[in-house]
């Protein structure tokens, strides 16, 4: 894991985000991530689309429209 892509929260080391919410390790042209084959176990384990991702994704659209 490349040291710029992690920042640190309340102690808590985390992957970083791009102002819209994106990850840190997303190619911004492609939508490719590209760490792909180093990607940690959380990304491993993530599944789009599922309640979170939804829930994440609908919290940003509403505070856009604010």
């Amino acid at each position: 894991m490349p040291a710029a892509f992690v920042v640190e929260h309340d102690g808590v080391r985390c992957m970083e985000q791009r102002g819209d919410g994106a990850c840190i390790a997303l190619d911004p042209a492609t939508q490719l991530c590209t760490i792909y084959e180093g990607r940690p176990q959380t990304c491993r384990e993530f599944n789009r689309g599922e309640t979170l991702c939804r829930r994440i994704l609908l919290t940003r659209h509403a505070k856009v429209a604010a």
